[in-house]
């Protein structure tokens, strides 16, 4: 005994509501202005200094700092993780907004 499929009806229903892509368009994108190599090496050098200048040298000082460093373990962690995880934050948020209005 073989199973098939029903021999009426559509091969593959339809799929309402969905735009059709063809490759090389952009459906409902602004166009891009073309970015050179001198350009995005700025760009992608200013985003990862600010991530390690953020993310990692400041927690870095923050814990250096007397009353972090003299207090308990646990206000140390705490300070620490709170800077770090304003500065991801802040750079994530930061990354977004300037997608929207087309810096990155």
């Amino acid at each position: 005994m073989v199973l098939s499929a029903p021999a009426t009806g559509p091969k593959y229903p339809e799929r309402v509501g969905v735009p059709e892509v063809r490759f090389g368009q952009s459906v409902g994108r602004r166009e891009v202005d073309e970015v050179t190599w001198i350009n995005a090496s700025v760009r992608a050098f200013a985003i990862v200094l600010y991530f390690v200048v953020f993310t990692v040298w400041l927690p870095d000082f923050v814990l250096g700092l007397g009353f972090v460093s003299g207090g308990s373990d646990l206000l140390r962690d705490l300070a620490v993780s709170a800077v770090w995880g304003a500065a991801m934050v802040v750079g994530m948020v930061g990354l977004r907004l300037a997608q929207r209005r087309g810096l990155v």
